[in-house]
């Protein structure tokens, strides 16, 4: 272990961007901007790059900013918001016109944040028609596509719908296995192959999140002063994703009195929609919680697949991003566990 924990996080960002199944669209439709430096090809709408925190859209950006130097900038959405603002206050002190026409790529980070505010909104909207007359392109970022963005005004979304949406999307077992090779290899740690595939298994969570948890079990055997093997392994992951002695049945009752619903209907074969999100939060819960195998999981709600409670674990998660009622609900089923 040549290196220590602050010296490689400092340097993770260098690490070369990973071509996944779950970005290679985005990263094909990156690569295309990066080769047209006339933007003559990409004359669309607006390029959207969406998807879940952590899983890679600012490293495409950064891939942007690579390729065109001084002839692009990255805007975060809640500047663009300030700057509309300001500019409410103090008339014309605020052109976006002439500030961005001059660039080849301008690149709109966030644009969720625009959705509370529609005055923002539409003045991105004819910036982005403005911009297209001077051939300037447009790429942007999201955690979720046009169409799930509560608040966007109908024409805004138009634009993005008429132009370029891409996915992003959490790596699956076989690409975290790559991403954990990729990352040893490029920041010098010495992991070998079964533990990697072990923390791809157990860790169905973003890039970013991967990174981060090899670099704190890295510090850990720095630390025990140990060479990384599966004892090691197996004792991170118990401190890391099964924090509480709370079992499955614990969370499962906790959940169906937050939300009202009955634990028999939550275990049974329904489907509807009230019943489902419930289950698909206790299915969540369980596995952040306790640190059960996904099969567990699924054979006390009702003989449900690995795969259907790993597909609602992703979805959750997905959701506790945007959905600040969803969090609240779930905060308080764990208040009844009084593990927070």
């Amino acid at each position: 272990m040549s290196r220590s924990r602050k010296s490689r996080a400092a340097g993770s960002s260098s690490v070369p961007f990973l071509v996944l199944d779950e970005n290679r669209l985005a990263w094909t439709a990156v690569d295309s901007v990066c080769r047209d430096v006339d933007a003559e090809a990409l004359q669309l709408e607006a390029a959207l790059i969406y998807g879940p925190s952590g899983c890679g859209k600012s490293h495409l950006c950064d891939l942007l900013v690579n390729a065109h130097k001084d002839a692009v900038k990255i805007v975060p959405s809640s500047d663009f918001v300030e700057q509309v603002t300001r500019n409410y206050k103090v008339a014309n002190t605020f052109d976006p016109v002439s500030e961005y026409s001059p660039l080849k790529l301008l690149i709109l980070e966030d644009v969720q944040h625009l959705c509370r505010h529609p005055s923002a909104q539409r003045i991105f909207a004819t910036l982005m028609d403005e911009l297209r007359r001077t051939e300037t392109s447009v790429v942007c970022t999201s955690n979720q596509p046009p169409a799930e963005l509560k608040g966007l005004i109908p024409r805004l979304a138009n634009r993005f719908r008429g132009g370029l949406c891409v996915a992003v999307r959490i790596p699956g077992p076989v690409s975290r296995v790559k991403l954990l090779s990729h990352f040893c290899s490029h920041l010098q740690i010495a992991v070998p192959l079964p533990i990697i595939r072990l923390f791809a298994n157990e860790l169905s969570v973003s890039p970013r999140e991967l990174l981060g948890l090899l670099l704190r079990f890295d510090a850990l055997a720095t630390q025990q002063k140990t060479m990384p093997d599966a004892r090691l392994a197996r004792a991170f992951l118990t401190q890391e994703i099964a924090p509480s002695g709370v079992e499955i049945d614990d969370i499962a009752k906790a959940v169906a009195r937050q939300f009202g619903v009955r634990l028999a209907d939550m275990r049974s074969q329904a489907r509807d929609h009230a019943v489902a999100v419930p289950r698909q939060c206790a299915m969540f819960l369980s596995r952040d919680l306790t640190g059960e195998h996904y099969a567990r999981i699924g054979e006390y709600f009702g003989g449900r697949s690995h795969s259907t409670v790993l597909h609602a674990c992703n979805r959750i998660r997905q959701q506790l991003e945007n959905d600040a009622g969803l969090r609240q609900q779930l905060k308080r089923a764990q208040q009844m566990l009084r593990t927070v």
